[in-house]
């Protein structure tokens, strides 16, 4: 039957064979389709609600406020941790069985901006402290006093923080000048501590020779290298030392005290015999002033102390002591008592005078 063709038969449609039979396999091919997405969709919501769901973690903020005010770029990494309370220590009451004792509070910073018109906080403080007392200088008094916590030396209570200590290196002193030295750097060991020769205190009329507005000619008077150690001095006592070594050689004590008068110390310290006294001279004659007073217990001349600018100006610098604007002023003699003037001035400031014979005899400080 080889090489037989066959042809299509006439009016035979071919295509209505084949059509039943595509449109059949279309229909089930989309079932399928349709079957297998929705076998994936029920998988995913089965996966999704299963799973356990974590709340998300707070991210902290993109920007910091720093103390000023302003903004930091800054991002939180560690959580503050809360410090742990200290253990709870029940408070303790101190006493202290000592009549001169006292309290030394720290200095405040002076008010400024907006406390300090008259329509800020000043004026609340300054009433405040009419109430309260007056010794923190607000309101009642012109300034703040400083009041320090006193200290023992030589049998003084000398209240003070910044101490200028004056030794009479004379012949007759030099013995018990090392004790001295020891005794007050035992409270005070920052203390700057000059060496002179003598304690006299001479004036020309109205003016300290070689004090601070002495101009005229001085009267001849004994001279001496100062003994200052000046590598035991503080900075600022060194810087002093330079403009005070050849005033107080030629002037002595009365140059010290009327210099240190207006330098930062709250104390004066002055340890001699005092036997050299006040010595005062006018200028009757220009160019030779004469003597006209002297206490001293080598050449006493006259009885009364003449009247002096530079004696009231020395009490009311010592007069501020108590509102701390001026020094307080302490005395020790190992012999006979102090000048009078030299015992006002003491008065004034609120200091003491001691006597220390008892280091002649090498015994203890009391």
């Amino acid at each position: 039957m080889a090489g037989v063709r066959f042809s299509p038969l006439a009016g035979v449609d071919h295509d209505s064979f084949t059509r039943p039979r595509r449109q059949a396999r279309t229909w089930s091919s989309l079932l399928a389709s349709l079957a297998v997405h929705g076998g994936l969709l029920v998988a995913a919501c089965w996966i999704v609600f299963r799973s356990p769901t974590s709340r998300l973690r707070e991210e902290g903020p993109s920007v910091f406020v720093t103390a000023s005010g302003s903004t930091a770029a800054g991002s939180a990494e560690h959580a503050v941790k809360a410090r742990p309370k200290a253990n709870f220590q029940p408070r303790q009451r101190l006493a202290v069985n000592n009549a001169n004792a006292s309290i030394s509070l720290p200095s405040l910073p002076p008010v400024s901006g907006a406390l300090a018109g008259p329509a800020g906080g000043a004026k609340g403080l300054a009433s405040a402290s009419n109430g309260a007392g007056k010794g923190m200088g607000f309101g009642g008094t012109n300034g703040m006093a400083k009041h320090f916590v006193g200290k023992s030396v030589m049998g003084a209570t000398i209240r003070a923080q910044h101490v200028a200590v004056y030794l009479d290196c004379s012949g007759s002193m030099k013995p018990y000048l090392e004790r001295v030295t020891v005794e007050i750097r035992k409270q005070y060991p920052d203390a700057d501590v000059f060496l002179f020769d003598g304690a006299r205190i001479v004036a020309v009329e109205d003016h300290i020779v070689y004090g601070r507005t002495f101009r005229g000619e001085a009267p001849r008077l004994t001279e001496a290298p100062s003994q200052t150690m000046e590598s035991a001095l503080t900075p600022a006592g060194r810087q002093l030392l330079a403009r005070l070594r050849l005033p107080c050689e030629k002037g002595s004590l009365g140059a010290w005290i009327d210099r240190l008068l207006v330098e930062k110390y709250d104390a004066l310290v002055v340890f001699s015999d005092f036997q050299d006294g006040i010595r005062v001279y006018d200028e009757k004659r220009k160019g030779h002033p004469s003597l006209v007073y002297s206490d001293s217990s080598y050449h006493p001349v006259g009885r009364t102390l003449p009247a002096g600018r530079w004696q009231e100006q020395w009490l009311q610098a010592f007069r501020q002591a108590e509102q701390g604007k001026g020094p307080r002023f302490y005395l020790f003699s190992i012999q006979g008592e102090p000048q009078g003037f030299l015992q006002r001035c003491v008065e004034a400031s609120g200091g003491a005078s001691i006597n220390v014979r008892w280091l002649r005899a090498g015994r203890r400080a009391p």
